[in-house]
């Protein structure tokens, strides 16, 4: 059967890569016929057994010891086969973020999770923030959300911007619908120190003695008031208003917020100032006025904002130069 099969393939004509490549496979084969064939009594000899041709048989030396070296007792098949599944996955690496091969997998998979919690609460009824609330529960910084997602030059403020755009659209929802999964996102990413901007900023209200006590700041004065709902008495220092202030146009500057509201003679001023000259006094009292009645009356605030009440200037005196006379006055120019 050997040579009947020989002679088959010398009667093919097969190109010398294809006779090449399969020479191997030709000389197993042969082997496993002439192993079945074993039982029967017919035998050939040596001299009917053709030969390959001896360009051929170089080639299979040079190519055999590769096939030799890549062949192995285990195949792939055999070696996943041992291994269940549990093992499998031990051994496979798996990373643990789904972002890992992009460029910024840390922020990348914070807005992805964003986006999916902001799409699946869209429908949900919005409302709009006070600015109380902005201030009081401010998102962390830049340099805070740097130092939690430890991925150094790669999140840009940019990226930052992003995320606190997502934040805030999250925290436009109703708080009384306000899911859970949203309140936990944002008390995640919300700064734990509160600011002394925050703490001033509270609503001032009356003492127990129904007075509202308010300071502000003028050029180099400063002043500290109680106001009061009263006859209209105002002093300033221990001293009547005509008294400390002689001047006319300061008396004007420190009344003109009573002049604004509609309400002169209707509340008493007890004022304590310091420093700087009657301008800078008069109009320091004037601001801290401003403030106190608010607190009495917080509907005010727009007519007092109006007027240019609720801020202080805080434009102070140039400083004098050297070889000027004064912040930009030259001395007179004499030809000698």
């Amino acid at each position: 059967m050997a040579l009947r099969l020989i002679t088959r393939f010398r009667g093919l004509n097969i190109p010398q890569r294809s006779l090449h490549q399969s020479t191997f496979r030709l000389n197993e084969t042969i082997q496993s016929t002439t192993t079945t064939t074993t039982t029967t009594t017919t035998t050939t000899t040596s001299d009917e057994i053709p030969t390959t041709k001896p360009r051929f048989q170089s080639r299979f030396r040079r190519n055999q010891q590769p096939h030799q070296q890549q062949r192995s007792p285990y195949t792939s098949s055999q070696v996943t086969e041992n291994l269940n599944i549990g093992e499998i996955n031990r051994v496979r690496t798996v990373p643990t973020l789904m972002t890992y091969y992009g460029g910024n997998p840390v922020h990348e998979d914070n807005m992805n999770r964003l986006r999916a919690v902001l799409k699946k609460y869209q429908q949900l009824p919005v409302r709009v923030v006070p600015d109380r609330e902005i201030q009081s529960q401010k998102f962390i910084g830049f340099d805070d959300y740097l130092e939690k997602t430890q991925s150094g030059t790669r999140v840009k403020k940019i990226h930052y911007r992003e995320l606190i755009t997502l934040l805030n659209r999250l925290r436009t929802i109703d708080l009384e619908l306000m899911p859970l999964e949203v309140s936990e996102i944002l008390s995640e990413y919300t700064s734990k120190s509160v600011s002394k901007i925050t703490q001033l900023s509270r609503e001032k209200t009356l003492d127990c003695f129904g007075r509202a006590k308010t300071q502000a700041k003028r050029k180099s004065s400063i002043a500290k008031i109680y106001l009061v709902k009263g006859e209209g008495e105002v002093l300033v220092n221990g001293k009547s208003l005509i008294e400390f202030f002689p001047n006319i146009y300061a008396r004007k500057n420190l009344l003109y917020p009573f002049q604004v509201v509609e309400q002169e003679g209707k509340y008493n001023v007890f004022a304590q100032v310091t420093g700087g000259g009657y301008t800078g006094q008069s109009e320091a009292i004037m601001y801290a006025i401003a403030k106190a009645l608010v607190v009495f009356n917080p509907l005010l605030k727009p007519r007092l904002s109006k007027a240019g009440l609720m801020k202080s200037d805080t434009r102070i005196v140039e400083r004098k130069k050297p070889g000027k006379v004064k912040a930009r006055k030259s001395p007179t120019w004499v030809k000698r």
